[in-house]
């Protein structure tokens, strides 16, 4: 499908991705939008070939990713928002959600997680057991009462500081791991 064709909701977010020089939505597969005062990105559904999305301090409040499904590397930190769902998102390594308003998040449905940046949320419970690749976990000033990272064995660095935290660690086994509390 052509760019052009695509129906964006949000002027800011259209001239972004026309902004890509790409034509046609199967020919872009990065898409880096900071700092552009975009408050949706309807329209998303269309640029299903995406890798890479960066919209990093703007001003959304909700992100649909459902049809994104080879992302591999989404930054979305410094916004507002409330609720995300990356469960489609099997292929992603990297995610940035640090500074929203999240209060949970399910990434059970990504295996492939090498590092998670969800700094200052609202997250009572973060549940990584399911991502045996994390090595980087920063959850830091968040309101998590406990974090079972015992099954997270490559894990190198944690940083869990200003949360109410009520429970004992469980580092995994001969963990090189790097805590920042």
């Amino acid at each position: 499908m052509k760019l052009s064709d695509i129906v964006f909701e949000d002027e800011a977010f259209k001239a972004c991705v026309l902004a890509s020089k790409a034509l046609d939505s199967k020919d872009l597969v990065e898409l880096i939008c900071r700092k552009q005062k975009i408050e949706s990105i309807a329209g998303i559904e269309h640029l299903t070939d995406l890798k890479r999305l960066d919209l990093t301090k703007n001003k959304l409040t909700e992100a649909n990713l459902s049809h994104n499904s080879k992302l591999e590397e989404v930054c979305l930190g410094n916004n507002r928002i409330e609720k995300l769902d990356v469960s489609t998102c099997k292929e992603l390594t990297h995610l940035e959600v640090f500074m929203n308003d999240l209060e949970a998040l399910d990434l059970s449905y990504n295996p492939k997680l090498e590092n998670i940046y969800a700094n200052q949320n609202e997250f009572e419970e973060l549940d990584v057991s399911k991502n045996a690749e994390l090595e980087d976990l920063r959850v830091d000033s968040n309101n998590l009462t406990t974090i079972n990272i015992s099954a997270n064995t490559k894990l190198s660095r944690l940083d869990i500081g200003n949360n109410p935290l009520t429970s004992q660690l469980d580092l995994p086994p001969k963990s090189n791991l790097k805590l920042n509390q």
